[in-house]
């Protein structure tokens, strides 16, 4: 029996290549979404009540 007979993909290496690639590259596009997110959040201001809470504890 071949692996068609059974219902099993027989693309060879070249999917799983393709499949890689792509997650990869989601990966890659999620982790430079996540970079701008961070790199904006670190650019704004603390809020002035955190500020106060902080004042306090000292």
């Amino acid at each position: 029996m071949s692996g068609s007979d059974k219902g099993i993909p027989t693309g060879g290496s070249s999917s799983k290549t393709d499949k890689k690639r792509k997650g990869a590259e989601r990966s890659g596009t999620v982790g430079r979404a996540l970079k701008t997110v961070y790199d904006e959040m670190l650019r704004e201001d603390v809020p002035q009540d955190f500020l106060d809470l902080l004042g306090k504890l000292d």
